[in-house]
């Protein structure tokens, strides 16, 4: 097992932090010392990312891996990341003496992260890990195991990117969830054991981060530290995913903790508990330290202070009802069923019918992409341009007064009472609303309500509309995302096709394909039921895993402009008949035609 190379660092060298077995260093290289290897040894880029540097030994080469170059990290008092900043080397040389590292801007200690890897030569990466991925939190690519280290900084897990209001780098346990799935799809693909050891570092980072009451704090909007409960149901879900591949005491004590607080974070509305967005909601003195302005509602008996998010909602009724599954600790089973019989109440209110239906074939027009919105007649246009400057902003007061999320036509809301409008949202309550429906497959109105969204997305134009918008088009991502729980939900064609069609125009975004796709997400398929990503030969194809052991199932999608052979590096296990698009069937070795995508199932289901 791959393993941090601490112990090959100068004297001075030791932990960053206390964060478990994380191989985070201080390395000091100052003009005066350096950093030397013994003689025989090279360095080159490796090919999943970073450096490889060559040992020579007596014994035969061993292998250090240096992910990214050092860096000096700073930090605010709370542990929040401000800057990172990478330290050039002028001194980088190659001879018969050895490797000699340095550099005369690093006076003092700065941070570099190496591994030390098993005896013989590294796995290379599959075609897969030379893809792109899409981590849900930050909304940016991993793009291969190197790229798990702009995420992974001093020990901790944030978001790659400055976040709104504050413009800082905020903890992030929902792109940690998805880096765990992505390297526990390529682990699982290419049995490489650094992988399967970045994404244990990966878990250790988040328990490390554990508060002494349980919880994650994140700091996002305030100095107060608040939780904001996604997030923290990210981490529980992280370490629900390591529990289903097997017992681990420490995940364990930490995971129930972690229950028992997201328990506490709840509100007694009329008709059942809530579950909180953060810790802000508790209080409108706290909510007031906040970034947002909200309309003052006390609706079904809830309290000023509680905006009523349903994603937030609804994956921490998916979160505490797994954990009990898992764990057989039922303790939270009478909150899980009065959290549902909130979700139905909120979801089924369907107050001024006649109002919103007319408010929505208005505020619908702001669907609209560009492109089509300019062709409406002029009147048209006039009614557009009064949704979205008078209508849009007096909705949070409608909603207050006649309280309602799911909209006529299919739209889903983010919230009642904020003073936002968040669209974008609908693709994520369409993800939440899938995985909720998975776990409590006899919420008829959760289906209804969810089918309808799906079909609102294709047909008013919302798709691209948020391709066009700079900050809305990482909806995308949770739209595919989605689908793909809907796909292992229902066999039913379109969802396929709506996949495949959003694959291309993630492809074409560069944003990459969604982690769930390398079909090892324990939350939807237990692990003893997941199969290996097959890799294509092609790393430019991408492959989506829809299978489970004993029923394979994979699109195999073309997003370039030139046809792509049918080949593998690591083929399906199973035989599989291939049909494109319009139900023709193809063989191995044949073309994919450009910007197209093929549909693989068993034989036997193939061919009937």
């Amino acid at each position: 097992m791959p393993e941090a190379a601490a112990g090959l660092f100068p004297p001075s060298a030791g932990p960053k932090r206390d964060a478990g077995a994380l191989p985070v260093c201080t390395v000091s290289l100052g003009a005066a010392e350096g950093w030397a290897l013994p003689a025989g040894s090279s360095i080159a880029p490796a090919p999943f990312g970073g450096y490889l540097v060559r040992l020579a030994g007596a014994a035969g080469p061993e292998w250090l891996w240096l992910p990214q170059g050092p860096r000096r990290v700073q930090l605010d008092a709370r542990g929040r990341l401000l800057k990172v900043e990478p330290v050039a080397l002028d001194t980088l040389a190659c001879s018969a003496d050895g490797v000699q590292l340095g550099s005369s801007a690093a006076a003092g200690d700065v941070e570099w992260v190496c591994w030390r890897l098993p005896a013989g030569e590294p796995v290379p990466p599959t075609a897969l890990e030379r893809g792109a991925w899409y981590l849900l939190g930050s909304h940016t690519a991993l793009r291969g195991r190197a790229g798990v280290y702009r995420h992974l900084v001093a020990g901790t897990v944030y978001e790659d990117r400055l976040a709104w209001p504050n413009q800082w780098r905020v903890f992030s346990e929902n792109d940690a969830h998805a880096l765990h799935l992505v390297l526990g799809g390529l682990a699982r693909a290419s049995a490489d054991p650094l992988l399967a050891a970045i994404r244990r570092q990966v878990l250790d980072a988040v328990l490390a981060r554990q508060s002494d009451d349980g919880g994650w704090r994140h700091g996002e909007w305030t100095d107060t530290m608040e939780s904001h409960y996604r997030l923290h149901c990210s981490a529980m879900h992280l370490m629900m995913d390591t529990l289903a591949e097997g017992p681990d005491e420490r995940v364990q004590q930490a995971l129930a903790a972690a229950a028992a607080f997201l328990a506490r974070q709840t509100e007694a509305l009329a008709f059942g508990q809530w579950l909180l967005h953060d810790e802000l909601e508790h209080s409108v003195e706290k909510m007031r330290l906040g970034p947002f302005r909200w309309v003052p509602s006390r609706a079904f008996g809830k309290s000023e202070s509680n905006m009523l998010v349903l994603n937030s909602h609804l994956d921490a009724t998916v979160a505490l009802d797994r954990y009990a599954e898992l764990t057989g600790d039922t303790r939270h089973a009478a909150l899980v069923a009065s959290a549902r019989a909130s979700t139905r109440a909120v979801l089924a209110l369907r107050p001024a019918e006649a109002l919103y239906r007319l408010l929505f074939r208005l505020i619908g027009l702001t669907f609209l992409p560009t492109e089509r919105a300019s062709r409406l007649p002029l009147w048209q246009r006039a009614l557009k341009r009064l949704a979205w400057q008078h209508l849009i902003p007096r909705l949070p007061d409608l909603k207050a007064r006649w309280p309602r999320l799911v909209m006529p036509g299919g739209y889903i809301d983010r919230e009642l009472t904020l003073r936002t409008w968040a669209h974008d949202y609908h693709a994520v309550n369409l993800m939440d609303l899938a995985r909720y429906l998975r776990r409590f497959p006899d919420e008829a109105l959760v289906r209804e309500v969810l089918v309808a969204g799906l079909e609102f997305t294709r047909t008013s134009g919302i798709l691209e509309r948020w391709r066009e918008l700079k900050y809305q088009k990482y909806a995308l991502g949770f739209w595919a995302e989605a689908l793909y729980h809907v796909c292992l939900l229902d066999p039913a064609p379109r969802w396929r096709i709506w996949l495949a069609e959003a694959m291309l125009v993630l492809e074409d975004l560069g944003m990459g394909q969604p982690p769930s796709l390398l079909g090892a997400n324990a939350e939807a398929l237990a692990p003893a039921e997941q199969l290996p990503c097959p890799s294509p030969a092609d790393a430019r194809l991408r492959v989506a895993n829809l299978g489970r052991r004993g029923a394979p199932e994979l699109l195999l999608l073309n997003p370039t402009a030139e046809p792509l052979v049918l080949a593998w590096e690591q083929a399906p296990a199973d035989a599989l008949v291939w049909r494109d698009a319009a139900g023709h069937e193809l063989a191995p070795g044949a073309t994919i035609a450009p910007r197209s995508w093929l549909h693989g199932l068993p034989v036997a289901r193939g061919e009937g």
